[in-house]
């Protein structure tokens, strides 16, 4: 199962500048809001290889490459590869965060490619399926929502 999401949010202005920095912005702010939104049960701890999202600060539950910034006339976006991690099946996919710099102004947020390791399709007890909508993606939906509206509310 490959799993590909996304969930976006008009924007009245620009989020970030139209930059490499106003892109990693982007990504910077988001790993803020797992913060927020869990309560500090899961963490982002970035470094010169890329981002770690740790549960309790031990155990990696994603591990990310470096940012990737593309600025161009349309948009402004940071792209993570999926490296691996305690909810990752194999390496693959990325999480890209796109403005939309051109009407209709827009942020999103997209999953794609992600091989999950709660993978449903391959529990036949059905335990990966609740895991999986129950709790994973439950919790992705959360953080995603709650990320673009306080970008939204803030610009």
């Amino acid at each position: 199962m490959s799993n590909a999401a996304e969930q976006r949010i008009a924007l009245g202005s620009s989020a970030v500048e139209t930059s490499e920095t106003g892109a990693r912005r982007l990504g910077e702010e988001y790993w803020a809001e797992i913060s927020r939104v869990t309560r500090g049960l899961v963490r982002a701890r970035a470094g010169r290889d890329g981002v770690e999202l740790t549960l309790v600060g031990r155990f990696t539950l994603f591990g990310f490459g470096p940012s990737e910034p593309t600025v161009d006339d349309e948009r402004t976006s940071c792209r993570f590869e999926i490296l691996r991690g305690l909810l990752v099946a194999r390496a693959g996919g990325s999480l890209t965060i796109t403005q939309n710099t051109r009407p209709p102004r827009e942020l999103i947020v997209a999953v794609d490619g992600y091989i999950p390791r709660l993978d449903p399709t391959r529990d036949r007890s059905g335990a990966g399926v609740f895991l999986y909508t129950q709790l994973q993606e439950r919790a992705h939906n959360a953080v995603g929502r709650s990320y673009l509206e306080r970008m939204a509310r803030a610009h």
